[in-house]
């Protein structure tokens, strides 16, 4: 498949089958992520993968929308490695950290699993719950394992380019 059918096919599992995500499958989209880019090669992204059923508790915790991942993968960001700019963006680990989920989702895709990207998570208590020192900054869940049902129909309702293509200038 190429990368744009692959980017298409992609889409938010909100449930997953009870199945596990094999470490060869993990491990890949690990790597994926690992070799995102990054602003200025700074790679300040931290991945905190949950798997065992003490630590989905706690996700459950911070937030209602796991959907029943077996694996979860919080995707956070070291202040000190993150490059900043206050002129245009004050801080980059949140383009860089998004980067590097989208690689993971994609890589999980061409292996036949799902995902889902949570920004709907208390980060406070994540932080609690996890452990995460200061200077680490929470910045989404991503949702990981095989779908146990596919996208929704709405799933292929895009807006024209020509609703959001600007050429030049506006």
């Amino acid at each position: 498949m190429d990368a744009l059918e692959l980017m298409k096919n992609r889409y938010s599992c909100r449930k997953f089958a009870d199945e596990p995500v094999s470490d060869d499958d993990l491990n890949a989209v690990l790597e994926a992520g690992r070799v995102a880019p990054s602003a200025i090669n700074r790679q300040p992204w931290r991945f905190l993968v949950v798997q065992r059923e003490d630590g989905l508790a706690k996700v459950d915790q911070a937030s209602r929308c796991r959907y029943g991942a077996p694996v979860v993968i919080l995707v956070c960001f070291a202040d000190e490695e993150s490059a900043k700019n206050e002129a245009v963006v004050p801080d980059y680990g949140w383009v860089d950290c998004s980067l590097a989920i989208m690689q993971m989702v994609l890589e999980a895709e061409s292996r036949g699993l799902g995902t889902c990207i949570v920004g709907a998570y208390d980060p406070q208590i994540a932080r609690e719950l996890f452990a995460i020192p200061e200077g680490i900054t929470p910045v989404q869940f991503v949702m990981l394992g095989h779908p146990a049902i596919g996208p929704s129909p709405r799933h292929e309702e895009r807006r024209p380019l020509s609703d959001i293509l600007v050429r030049e200038s506006f």
